[in-house]
């Protein structure tokens, strides 16, 4: 009988353990995501600037970090950066130069969403 608190206690803080890093991990996952308001949201062509891609391990995706520069609706030009994932074969349309399409906050323009469509949405 008293093995089996040497057993179960542990095993229940571990399971108990994993449960909380796992909520930790969802809730954390949602807070780098860009949000913007749909009666705030301005749509725009924006000109990528640079481009730098972050950690896709061994994957067929890249994550990237794209400088854009666009004109809002009241003629003001706003340089900033979003993060868009793409294909591997992709990379050739995604350059300087390139002019891609942008959601932007009117109060807040340097809040942006890069309407790159996802890989993942087939």
């Amino acid at each position: 009988m008293a093995i089996s608190y040497f057993v179960t206690y542990p095993l229940l803080v571990v399971f108990f353990g994993m449960f909380v890093f796992f909520v930790y991990n969802i809730i954390m996952a949602g807070r780098g995501a860009v949000k913007i308001d749909p009666t705030d949201a301005g749509q725009a062509q924006g000109e990528i600037v640079n481009i730098r891609s972050s950690s896709g391990e061994n994957s067929a995706f890249i994550n990237l970090i794209i400088q854009v520069r666009f004109v809002t609706a009241d003629h003001k030009i706003v340089n900033t950066e979003g993060r868009a994932v793409i294909d591997v074969v992709k990379i050739p349309e995604y350059q300087k130069g390139v002019k891609v399409p942008v959601t932007y906050s009117k109060k807040e323009p340097k809040k942006i969403k890069i309407n790159i469509p996802s890989p993942l949405d087939k």
